[in-house]
């Protein structure tokens, strides 16, 4: 018997995903990894999901996994790249997307308690109406709390809020055996559920610490001679800002090409031609005292006020340049701030090696460290791609070598564990693990080790030891392996416009669509998405079967533009959508009365009049 049907007969009213082309939906993350790459190494694609409504449902399913013993792995809104919901053994994925309420708003103590797969633009929306905003929130405004809890924690106004652990009051977890508890940041087990990508239970709910609105937004974009001069003069700015009281909300850095980047999509020359810093405030006063810093600092070119504001106000669309990729891959590391340029350095010349132009985007954390996201585009069209995967790698290991750590695990980082936990740390890490987890159903064969299919044996290569000495030698012999591959198969080169095929490309897999979709909160079904969709009409390109019912899915739209308002590569994505519509009904036909019986099911949904009036 398969295993949902076992599964069928305990489940009660829990919402249960099996159809094959739903469950593709799945079965990968916001990465462009080849499949015949993820299916060759994992089974990708899991026995069942499950979208549980309340904490007893979740429980039901973690006792039927542990009487099993398969593996269950927790899932937001999938808008991380290094494969921490990618099934590697197929499974349960509990889907906490939709598990989405904001439960309590206290305006007084300013908090607020949510469910694990509330979105950080719906806190922010309804706290607004109160006068406060959160803290800190990650780039991709639309993912999910406990998804960003447990995959990073740093972001937008990190530099002077900190770590989202420090902004957490309590959370409710479940551990595996499916014992539920509520924890602070005084109790031991807090730190094991922070950037731990699911190891050891799932979050229900978080309380929140929030802030007042500020006055109103002060942003400078100050340009540089170089990425160096840039960091010397942040290491200057650093050692001054304590005495002359100043505090940023947000310091990034951006290089030329990225700041190019923006000029190529807006098909303007909005940017100079040279690497930026930007800052952002929120009163009158600490710009003032800015203001006064950058005098007596001298000699520093400042962009005009709207440059630096577009840049500011775009700060949540950092995958727009994938308009000119179709693809982008890249690193993400924390490095010491005197040791960013370095890095910079030495990953730009490797890219040239490989006819890759890197761009960098590099979030200052606090005075000392630096998240530095080392880009580059491609085409996972192309062969050459499977040679810029491996770039992915030659960059990580290159910063790790000069005192970096990875920005998270997953699967593809999990052989770099060893620059993010010492011998130690990483003991204290596993002996919780088995406690709490014995049977070792919890997202495994990621962050630990990878286990992949075959009797394991393709996952030696991602053992620390083979995987760093491996990427060692292939960034020594780079100068020579790059020349040669670019020689034989060229340079990337960037987009110039759009077609219907590129725009399926070019999609970031992000997720924002589903934050805002009709359809996704009326049905819980990610397929009727803009994500969703564009996986359909990738089907439809590539000569794959179709299914009338998955056909039909794309009608279910309320063609609201919600979808193309946050996309994160702006994409035209009404005009794909009648292209699709077109191709489908000279197929399938226009099917009008699942039509309106979905529209009567969305104006029905007292979820869709609530996101109605929470957005206005």
């Amino acid at each position: 018997m398969k295993l949902v049907e076992e599964f069928k007969k305990t489940a009660g009213d829990i919402k249960i995903i099996d159809k094959k082309e739903e469950k593709e939906m799945y079965s990968h993350d916001i990465g462009d990894v080849p499949v015949i790459m993820t299916k060759t190494l994992f089974n990708i694609q899991p026995d069942f999901v499950v979208q549980p409504k309340n904490a007893v449902e979740i429980k039901k399913v973690l006792e039927f996994a542990n009487e099993k013993k398969v593996a269950v792995i927790p899932r937001g809104a999938a808008s991380w790249g290094f494969g921490g919901v990618i099934p590697t053994n197929a499974g349960i994925v509990i889907d906490l997307s939709p598990f989405r309420k904001i439960l309590h708003l206290d305006k007084a103590q300013k908090t607020i308690t949510v469910e694990a797969g509330a979105r950080w633009s719906d806190i922010d929306i309804l706290a607004k109406k109160e006068g406060l905003c959160l803290m800190t929130y990650p780039s991709s405004k639309f993912s999910t709390v406990a998804g960003w809890i447990a995959t990073g924690g740093y972001g937008i106004n990190s530099f002077r809020y900190g770590h989202l652990s420090n902004q957490i009051i309590s959370m409710t977890i479940m551990t595996p055996s499916g014992e539920s508890k509520k924890i602070t940041s005084k109790d031991p087990e807090f730190e094991y559920f922070i950037s731990t990508e699911g190891e050891y239970g799932i979050i229900l709910e978080v309380t929140l610490k929030l802030r007042d609105v500020p006055q109103a937004s002060y942003s400078h974009l100050c340009y540089f001679s170089s990425d160096k001069a840039a960091f010397t003069f942040l290491t200057s700015f650093m050692k001054a800002k304590a005495s002359e009281g100043i505090n940023p909300n947000a310091i990034r850095f951006l290089d030329e090409n990225n700041l190019n980047n923006t000029n190529e999509i807006m098909h303007a020359s909005i940017f100079k031609k040279n690497a930026g810093v930007l800052f952002e405030f929120g009163s009158s006063e600490e710009d003032e005292k800015f203001l006064k810093f950058m005098t007596q600092a001298g000699n520093i070119e400042e962009a005009p006020r709207y440059a630096a504001s577009y840049l500011w106000n775009e700060r949540l669309f950092g995958m727009k340049a994938k308009r000119l990729g179709p693809t982008i891959m890249g690193s993400e590391i924390i490095i010491p701030i005197e040791l960013a340029a370095g890095f910079i350095e030495r990953a730009k010349k490797l890219g040239a090696y490989f006819g890759v132009e890197i761009f960098i985007d590099c979030t200052i954390i606090d005075s000392k460290m630096a998240l530095i996201m080392t880009n580059y585009l491609c085409d996972s069209r192309k062969f050459k791609y499977y040679i810029d995967l491996t770039m992915q790698m030659i960059l990580t290991k290159t910063a790790l070598s000069m005192g970096a750590e990875p920005y998270g695990l997953g699967i593809w980082n999990a052989g770099f564990i060893n620059y993010l936990y010492n011998s130690e740390k990483k003991q204290k890490l596993l002996a919780y693990k088995a406690k709490v987890d014995p049977n070792n159903i919890m997202n495994p064969g990621k962050f630990f080790g990878i286990q992949s299919k075959f009797f394991n044996i393709p996952a030696v290569v991602f053992r620390p030891a083979i995987l760093n000495f491996s990427i060692r030698m292939l960034i020594l012999l780079s100068p020579v392996i790059g020349r040669i591959a670019t020689l034989i198969l060229g340079k990337n080169k960037k987009v110039d416009n759009l077609d219907f095929e590129l725009t399926t490309h070019a999609c970031a897999k992000c997720g924002n669509c589903i934050a805002v979709c009709p359809a996704y909160l009326v049905t819980g079904n990610e397929a009727l998405t803009a994500k969703g969709k564009i996986a359909l009409a990738k089907k439809i390109i590539d000569g794959k079967k179709v299914t009338q019912e998955e056909a039909e899915n794309v009608f279910m739209c309320m063609h609201c533009k919600g979808c193309e308002e946050i996309c994160q590569t702006n994409l035209e994505l009404m005009m794909l959508w009648d292209a699709l519509e077109k191709r489908i009904d000279g197929k399938f036909g226009r099917p009008e009365n699942k039509i309106n019986d979905f529209l009567k099911q969305v104006d029905d949904s007292k979820e869709y009049w609530d996101m109605v009036e929470r957005n206005n």
